[in-house]
């Protein structure tokens, strides 16, 4: 018989075994002093609500005890803010998981590219172009009988902002991974 914890991650909660909650604590210790960020708290509220969303859909909703295999398989998918795997390895974690299919593009408008909303360069981001060419485009289309000025009015109405890192990532098409994640947290803290 093995003793479990209730256990708040990410907002939610989980029943976790003794020894997976032993594992992903020094997993997180580990993680946090190894972070080159400044603003720490929120990378480990973002790394926080990406395992709860992995426990979440590995236990069908809270159905079941999280134990010590699905703990390996969320550390090793999630990796080390430096792209290094050496902590997932060495604690046991299993280094022959199955690809994971690349992952959706979801249109944002992009705060990083932006000249007047980011709509050019949420579009240029979710197409893989130059924002410079998404652009004249739309002046190009705004010449041409305002077409642009109300095509880009609906983008920026429609087009949620893209703010948190994660969201960041979802615009390019990148992996939540948290190497991906603390690219984008140095940029927005610069």
């Amino acid at each position: 018989m093995k003793k479990t914890i209730n256990a708040g991650i990410g907002k939610r909660n989980f029943v976790i075994d003794e020894d997976a909650y032993a594992r992903l604590d020094t997993f997180l210790n580990h993680f946090r002093a190894r972070l080159n960020v400044g603003d720490k708290k929120e990378v480990m509220e973002d790394l926080e609500e990406r395992i709860a969303e992995l426990f979440t859909t590995e236990t069908a909703g809270g159905a079941s005890v999280v134990d010590i295999n699905l703990v390996n398989k969320v550390i090793a998918e999630i990796g080390m803010p430096d792209g290094t795997d050496e902590y997932a390895s060495a604690a046991g974690a299993t280094t022959g998981t199955q690809a994971e299919p690349k992952p959706k593009k979801k249109l944002y408008r992009n705060p990083d590219e932006k000249f007047l909303g980011g709509v050019c360069g949420g579009l240029a981001a979710y197409f893989d172009t130059d924002p410079v060419l998404i652009r004249i485009l739309f002046v190009a289309l705004l010449i041409c009988a305002s077409a642009g000025f109300w095509a880009y009015l609906i983008f920026w109405i429609v087009t949620p902002n893209a703010v948190t890192p994660a969201q960041k990532c979802e615009l390019r098409g990148l992996a939540p991974t948290m190497e991906n994640l603390s690219k984008f947290t140095n940029n927005s803290s610069k």
